[in-house]
C-alpha cells in the first residue's frame, strides 16, 4: 500500500473509531425496561462491546498507518495522531 493512501485511510479510520467507540460506550448507559427479558439485554451488551472494541481497534490501526505513512504525507499523518491524542487526553482528563 501507498505510503500517502495508508495517510488517507488512516483518517477515515480514526473518525470511524471515534465514532464506533462513541456509540459502544453510549448504548451501555441507563437501565434497561424491567419488561425486556434478560437474554436481549445480555445481546445488546455484547453487541455494544462489539462495536466498541472495533472502534479501538481501528483508532489503534490508524495510529499506526500514521505511522506508517508519516514520511510521505507529514500533514495527513500528524493530523490523524492529533485526532487520535487529544480526545483521548479528553476522555483520561474527564475520568480524573
Amino acid at each position: 500500500m501507498k505510503q500517502t493512501s495508508a495517510a488517507n485511510l488512516a483518517l477515515l479510520l480514526v473518525v470511524a473509531g471515534w465514532l464506533l467507540a462513541y456509540y459502544g460506550v453510549m448504548s451501555q448507559l441507563g437501565d434497561p425496561s424491567p419488561s425486556v427479558p434478560h437474554a436481549q439485554i445480555e445481546a445488546a451488551r455484547h453487541q455494544s462491546l462489539a462495536v466498541l472494541l472495533i472502534g479501538v481497534a481501528s483508532i489503534l490501526t490508524a495510529l499506526w498507518l500514521s505511522g506508517y505513512s508519516f514520511s510521505a504525507a507529514k500533514v495527513r499523518a500528524s493530523a490523524c495522531a492529533a485526532l487520535i491524542l487529544l480526545p483521548s487526553v479528553a476522555v483520561v482528563w474527564s475520568t480524573l
